[in-house]
Order: structure tokens, then C-alpha cells, then sequence
């Protein structure tokens, strides 16, 4: 029961935070729910920032300032060091 309380609670934290950094990165620049979410993705799989390459790929579209400013997000929402 205590192993489900955890992964219960670790779930809850992660869309908790989710929807905060969701609303973050929403009151930086407009964008469709999916390129937020893959921003999130790429960058917690970055260690809270976004790579140059997957920045080129897919978000050449933004400017240094808001790839930063969601990188920060991002890094306060999670927590990620």
C-alpha cells in the first residue's frame, strides 16, 4: 500500500506541476497544447533546457528571449537541477 501511496503522490506531484509549468509557458507565447507539451518533454529530457537542434526542428519560430524564459519555467516548475 505504501508503494501506491508513493507513485500516487510522485503522480500527482508531476500534473500538478505540469499544469503550472503549462500556464507558464502559455503566458509567454501562444502556441498549440501539443508544441507545449513537447517543449516540456524536451526540455525535462535535457535537464530543463531545450537543445539546439530541437530548437531548430521544431521552435525556430521563437525568439531567444521566450525559448529562455520557457526554459526557466521549466526549470522552476520541476524543480530540475
Amino acid at each position: 500500500m505504501k508503494t501506491i501511496d508513493e507513485e500516487l503522490r510522485e503522480e500527482l506531484d508531476f500534473l500538478f506541476s505540469y499544469d503550472r509549468v503549462k500556464s507558464g509557458i502559455q503566458d509567454i507565447v501562444n502556441m498549440p497544447d501539443m508544441k507545449i507539451n513537447l517543449v516540456i518533454r524536451l526540455c525535462l529530457q535535457n535537464h530543463g533546457h531545450l537543445s539546439a537542434k530541437k530548437r531548430e526542428a521544431h521552435f525556430s519560430f521563437l525568439s531567444d528571449d521566450e525559448v529562455n524564459r520557457m526554459e526557466q519555467v521549466v526549470l522552476e516548475g520541476y524543480r530540475v537541477s
